[in-house]
């Protein structure tokens, strides 16, 4: 689809740019293997509270937002489990200084003690907002659930506990220590050139340095479920989350596990859609999030439902998995269908949407050193019904799955689930 060229300087900085010739608009992203599986569990949630404080700006420049909107720049910052990426798009005469801007701001931030407190106000209200919003907190739990005793298992934003634990000092610590070039990736899309990039960043010290900091490591996963977790809430409607974690060493078992997520997800191709609609009277949108990560794929499902029908949706969850896991041939003739579903999902974020381009190409770059579209889109193209059949077989193995039922349900509604 497009040439991606990549330059690592000496300090270990990578540096990658993605060819778009004649292409007038411009994106930037740095991106650091930091978030909850960084952090101590006195500390969680400071990858998330210091991605704040980033806006907060260096001692010269005040205003971010008004920085980046001089450039003509939107900008945005996400912290997810594994990583944390500030990504901008711009008009393409203003790539290398919003290049610049970001330099600056991830180098230089004051972090100082009084906007520091003001923030954790910020940051407490966006827990307590997570923990009133049903499909925040199925989410939330279903990675502490199916990643438990592992890094993986992270909330990202902490608790109320650990948020008030945190102290200036240690973030000062932590930044200094996470933020390294050493350990960061520089992405940029557009028509650009590497040289021209590569000066940009030669010309800010602190970026191409030797500085110790802390080393990203990895930690195989050995699932060891099935688990189940149930948040007892008095909502309307229950929240019933289905998550399972995939293997990710080779192309194929990605594919299968983005195929498997169409299947599960809300288009036409969905099986699971079909029997909730037909069956337990489906109320509220089903939807599907696929997350590859270093060690594990991660495979969200989640819908709400009257909670009356609870049981019912269980019988065709453990219903629908059994089928897939012993029958798969059962599904061949929908496998056509939910391929193009998932390979329509991938390409149309790639080509429409330049602030999710920039930002999966970051985590891809962070997670696995590389990122190629064309792999990206051509494994589910060229997988095989037979070797998907054998991959979800194994991604849907009992001890891959969690359960996390959250609403007015009856105590000990999950322990009657045999997967």
């Amino acid at each position: 689809m497009t040439d991606i060229d990549t330059y690592k300087f000496s300090n270990g900085l990578k540096l990658v740019l993605e060819n778009l010739p004649k292409s007038k608009s411009a994106g930037v992203a740095v991106g650091f293997p930091v978030g909850g599986r960084t952090e101590q569990p006195e500390v969680s949630g400071i990858s998330h509270y210091l991605e704040h404080m980033i806006f907060k700006g260096t001692k010269a420049i005040n205003n971010v937002e008004a920085a980046f909107r001089e450039l003509g720049a939107k900008n945005n910052a996400m912290t997810e489990v594994d990583a944390t990426v500030y990504v901008a798009e711009c008009p393409k005469k203003y790539a290398f200084k919003t290049l610049e801007l970001w330099l600056q701001l991830l180098s230089e931030a004051s972090i100082g003690a009084e906007e520091f407190e003001r923030e954790r106000g910020v940051i407490l209200s966006e827990y307590f907002i997570t923990e009133d919003n049903p499909d925040f907190l199925v989410e939330k739990n279903a990675t502490l659930t199916l990643f438990k005793g592992h890094p993986l298992s992270s909330t990202v934003i902490g608790s109320d506990e650990t948020i008030k634990a945190i102290s200036h000092s240690k973030m000062l610590e932590y930044f200094r220590s996470w933020y390294n070039p050493s350990n960061a990736v520089i992405w940029v899309s557009g028509d650009l050139s590497m040289d021209g990039l590569i000066d940009r960043v030669n010309a800010h010290d602190e970026w191409t340095r030797h500085v110790k900091g802390q080393i990203f490591s990895h930690k195989p996963f050995s699932p060891e479920g099935p688990s189940a977790t149930e948040i007892h809430r008095q909502i309307k409607l229950a929240q019933v989350s289905m998550a399972m974690s995939g293997p990710t060493g080779s192309a194929d078992e990605r594919a299968s596990l983005q195929i498997l997520g169409s299947m599960l997800s809300s288009g036409q191709s969905s099986v699971l859609r079909q029997r909730l609609i037909l069956e337990a009277e489906l109320t509220d949108k089903l939807r599907s999030i696929v997350s590859i990560y270093r060690e594990a794929g991660m495979l969200f499902t989640t819908f709400a439902i009257q909670p009356n029908r609870v049981p019912k949706v269980l019988a065709i969850l453990t219903k629908t998995i059994h089928e897939m896991r012993e029958n798969t041939s059962r599904f061949k003739e929908g496998f056509e269908n939910a391929r193009n579903h998932a390979i329509g999902l991938l390409s149309t974020g790639i080509d429409s949407t330049m602030m999710w381009r920039i930002l999966q190409g970051t985590w891809e770059t962070l997670r696995r050193g590389r990122c190629s579209w064309d792999q990206l889109i051509s494994s589910p193209e060229t997988l095989g019904f037979e070797e998907f059949k054998d991959n979800v077989a194994n991604i849907t193995r009992p001890e891959r799955i969690a359960l996390i039922l959250a609403g007015d349900i009856k105590e000990g509604a999950t322990k009657t689930v045999q997967w």
